[in-house]
C-alpha cells in the first residue's frame, strides 16, 4: 500500500498524528481473510460514514462527527502533501 509507505510510515506523518490525531485504520483487503465479526464491524463502518472508494481517510471531531473525507491518494505526494489537505479539514 503506497499511502502506507509513502505517508504513514514517515516520521514526518508519525509526528504530526501523535500531536494532532488518533488513528484507527479499517482494513478492506481483497485477498486476505478476515473473521466474519471482523467483515460485519467493518462493513458497518463502511455504511456508517458512507464509503465507497479506497482508500478514504475520514476525520472526526472528538464527539465522533465527521469533519470531512479524503478520498484516494497521489502516489508520491507524500506526507506534507495530506497534511495540508487533513488540516484543511480540521480547520476549515
Amino acid at each position: 500500500m503506497k499511502l502506507e509507505k509513502e505517508v504513514f510510515s514517515t516520521p514526518t506523518f508519525a509526528a504530526y498524528a501523535e500531536k494532532n490525531l488518533v488513528l484507527v485504520q479499517v482494513d478492506f483487503p481483497q485477498r486476505k481473510k478476515q473473521s466474519s465479526a471482523l467483515k460485519r464491524a467493518n462493513e458497518a463502518l463502511q455504511k456508517k460514514f458512507a464509503v465507497d472508494g479506497f482508500p478514504t481517510l475520514v476525520l472526526l471531531d472528538s464527539e465522533g462527527k465527521k469533519l470531512g473525507e479524503k478520498v484516494g491518494y497521489e502516489p508520491g505526494s507524500g506526507p506534507k502533501s495530506l497534511i495540508a489537505e487533513l488540516e484543511k479539514l480540521r480547520n476549515p
